[in-house]
């Protein structure tokens, strides 16, 4: 016989259930939408009552983990998300610049911080740096990986804002010496 946790939710979606009475019997169904795919996806299972029905309800809801760690650090969501940021990205092209940004510039400026203590100025501070030592490009590049990355933890409720979007809004500086 096939267990009813054969298809399983993904860990920290939002599930949602209902009952529907069959006979003498209780269909209880789960459905959620796969974060990566984005597909609607579901498991009914035929149960006796309607206590049998929430306990089928529990062991998906276990299983899923109710929350997401909020106080997680940037090095651990981008992990935890791994290419999901890049949704929407050309993949030929766009895609190696921004995972560039991210793995070698943002996560070793940011990376060991919880994902809650970023602030405005500390990405402010942070692009002041990548500015004197990085091109425009690469620079535009690194901050749309940051800020997909925070997208991504708005959507998973971690934060409420993403606080890239607070920054300081500048002209990119140019790097030439001043005329005297």
């Amino acid at each position: 016989m096939k267990s009813p946790l054969a298809l399983i939710p993904p860990v920290g979606v939002r599930i949602n259930t209902d009952t529907l009475p069959r006979g003498e019997r209780i269909r209880a169904r789960a459905r959620w939408t796969d974060p990566m795919s984005g597909f609607r996806k579901s498991r009914s299972f035929t149960v006796d009552s309607e206590p049998s029905a929430r306990e089928f309800f529990s062991a998906l809801g276990t299983h899923v983990g109710a929350d997401l760690d909020p106080f997680i650090t940037l090095t651990g969501c981008a992990d935890r998300i791994g290419d999901r940021f890049l949704r929407g990205v050309d993949m030929t092209s766009t895609a190696s610049g921004y995972r560039a940004g991210l793995w070698l510039r943002v996560l070793p400026a940011l990376g060991r911080l919880r994902i809650r203590d970023i602030t405005a100025g500390i990405v402010d501070r942070s692009i002041d740096r990548w500015e004197v030592e990085h091109s425009r490009s690469t620079l535009k590049n690194t901050i749309a990986a940051l800020t997909r990355v925070l997208d991504e933890a708005v959507r998973d409720e971690i934060i409420i804002r993403n606080p890239v979007r607070d920054r300081a809004h500048r002209r990119n500086r140019t790097r030439e010496a001043p005329q005297l």
